[in-house]
């Protein structure tokens, strides 16, 4: 249903809005910026649900041209329900007007049966950068009020109800992102500030791509050691994409959100520059990986602070000279040459070149950013190997609300194949692959090593942490 009618075509200020809304989606692209999604987190279906299964999504197009709507569904599990970018609507949403859809005509749209645990809906407009606003309106006992529940916060949640509370806490750990989460930890403080148990506690080993996940106030009271009255804080390892709803079931069956608060501008995290403690760490052990070849180690680390366009490497892309000379032989200094093209074209700044390791150690080195390029880009050979690397390609050190992450935890690092050279085995032995092939995350089984999607026996080679110098 469409509030305010349907119209048949677009008014001239539409039209002009439209041209605008177009430029700015084609500058936002070659800045090097994706559109992002707005989210509706707890859609619940007309099957039994914890939530009950009285819902609504409210889709407000606060734009002044009309726009299309599509969504992609993931259930708790982040496994896809129907299609990918399916519409929403068969007509186009007014201006200021409303799209509202309930659990069974999102259903039927999908042509999926009803979920269990609510789901997570994706929704993107035809227009990039065009302003709209979810609202999930959930009724979630028969007595109670439909409230709007569609609020998640990051990186803190302040409204964790004790254990001599009436009301009954949940936290919900929701991965908006396409990669895997490991290792979300958390420290819990009361109305005092005083630590619950321990600090930096393991809260969840990992939580895969768009997976959502239920944790009780009773479970983060076992995973951190120790119980709290009144109100307490939960604050959070820093995760990119991870968000999180802090929910209270009260005694007559209602879910309060609690997620919705103000904070204080932090001025600090709109400065220019920001410079980091980067630490790379080998784990390339026969404990964890069963085997490690002979004279196994990590070349010299060496990359730069990007603006998006500098395109020293991207998955999917055939890798340059300098990379193949990298990911090959472990030389820096074609590489290094690319990285001053870039400079020149004022793309990038100046490179960063770091020691290897061997299979196991760290190496540590500073890391310098401003806004104009706040994205980093490096690679590191895995060798001996034909042409496999470890990297990142264009990671972003601001954070969605335009601040400087404090720190990333130490974040796990794929092996990737440079597409430059063939062979199956951990030696400097293949022959050139021709022609080059893009650049991917390696699979292959090599003698004991299973490696899927740049992951080797199950476990990755090396991390990465970035941590914010004061």
């Amino acid at each position: 249903m469409i509030g305010n009618g349907q119209s048949a075509g677009r008014s001239g200020s539409q039209l002009w809005a439209l041209l605008w809304a177009l430029t700015m989606s084609v500058a936002s692209l070659q800045a090097g910026w994706a559109q992002q999604p707005v989210r509706a987190y707890l859609m619940t279906s007309t099957a039994a649900s914890p939530l009950g299964p009285s819902v609504e999504l409210h889709i407000i197009n606060t734009s002044d041209y009309e726009l299309r709507f599509t969504g992609t569904l993931y259930n708790t599990q982040g496994a896809r329900l129907g299609e990918s970018g399916k519409a929403l609507s068969d007509l186009p949403v007014n201006a200021k007007g409303r799209l509202v859809l309930t659990s069974s005509e999102l259903e039927e749209r999908f042509g999926v049966g009803a979920w269990v645990q609510p789901a997570m809906l994706e929704i993107m407009s035809d227009i990039d950068g065009a302003p709209f606003v979810a609202m999930v309106k959930l009724r979630s006992s028969p007595g109670a009020a439909p409230t709007n529940v569609n609020c998640v916060a990051e990186g803190a949640v302040h409204n964790i109800a004790g254990m001599d509370q009436p009301d009954r806490t949940f936290v919900r750990f929701i991965n908006t992102g396409f990669d895997a989460i490991s290792d979300v930890r958390g420290t819990l403080r009361d109305a005092g500030g005083n630590i619950i148990g321990l600090a930096n506690s393991a809260l969840l080993p990992s939580l895969g791509p768009k997976e959502h996940i239920w944790v009780s106030g009773q479970e983060l009271a076992t995973r951190v050691g120790g119980a709290w009255q009144g109100q307490a804080s939960l604050y959070l390892s820093p995760h990119f994409g991870l968000e999180l709803m802090n929910m209270n079931l009260s005694a007559t069956g209602a879910f309060d959100n609690f997620s919705c608060h103000e904070k204080a501008r932090d001025g600090n995290r709109f400065v220019s520059e920001a410079s980091y403690t980067v630490t790379f760490t080998a784990r390339w052990t026969s404990e964890i990986h069963d085997s490690v070849p002979a004279s196994s180690h990590f070349t010299t680390l060496v990359g730069a602070a990007t603006n998006g366009r500098a395109n020293l490497w991207m998955p999917g892309e055939l890798a340059s000279a300098g990379l193949e000379n990298v990911a090959e032989l472990g030389q820096t200094g074609q590489f290094l040459n690319e990285i001053g093209e870039a400079m020149s074209n004022m793309t990038a700044a100046s490179p960063v070149i770091s020691g290897g390791t061997g299979s196991t150690g760290t190496s540590v080195f500073e890391l310098n950013l401003s806004r104009a390029m706040p994205l980093f880009t490096f690679a590191s050979m895995v060798a001996p190997s034909p042409d496999w690397f470890v990297g990142l390609s264009e990671f972003p050190l601001l954070d969605k609300h335009g601040g400087w992450v404090g720190d990333t935890g130490h974040m796990n690092l794929a092996v990737w194949d440079a597409g430059t050279e063939t062979g199956n085995r951990f030696s400097l032995s293949g022959t050139a692959t021709n022609p080059h092939q893009p650049i991917r995350q390696l699979t292959a089984q090599i003698g004991d090593a299973d490696i899927v999607n740049g992951v080797v026996n199950g476990k990755y080679l090396a991390t990465i942490r970035f941590q914010r110098n004061p």
